[in-house]
């Protein structure tokens, strides 16, 4: 008797101040079968969602507004929350990158974004992750 395993629907969370990226974000994760569970534009309200909600992936653009920027918002996420992070950068300078890699995010979405690229590098996400989209 196999065991067919059923696609998990993820709960993710934009976290990107650019409202033109987050609709991009939001529509590419709903074709793909997965809920968005909130879109923020600042770390606080970041922090806030997740320690209310629990999302299971996290979409995090490095330069968000707020107190801190999104490299220091992923190093709570990672200490407190253990969720997985995506970074979304327009930013490719490597001292950034460098500090990015630290907090351990899954992967690093390097920006302009295309639905055709978003779409693969998340089927390789997903693999990671070990979950059929």
């Amino acid at each position: 008797m196999s065991k067919h395993r059923r696609p998990m629907q993820l709960k993710v969370l934009i976290i990107e101040d650019n409202f033109i990226i987050q609709m991009f974000l939001e529509s590419i994760i709903t074709d793909m079968g997965h809920e968005v569970a909130n879109t923020v534009d600042n770390s606080e309200d970041a922090l806030d969602f997740i320690e209310a909600n629990k999302p299971n992936l996290i979409l995090l653009d490095i330069g968000i507004s707020g107190s801190r920027d999104g490299i220091e918002t992923s190093q709570i996420i990672y200490e407190k929350y253990k969720i997985p992070v995506i970074f979304i950068t327009g930013n490719s300078d490597e001292s950034t990158l460098e500090r990015a890699k630290k907090t351990k995010p899954i992967h690093i979405i390097h920006k302009p974004i295309d639905d055709h690229k978003l779409k693969s590098e998340f089927a390789g996400i997903f693999e990671k992750l070990n979950i059929t989209s």
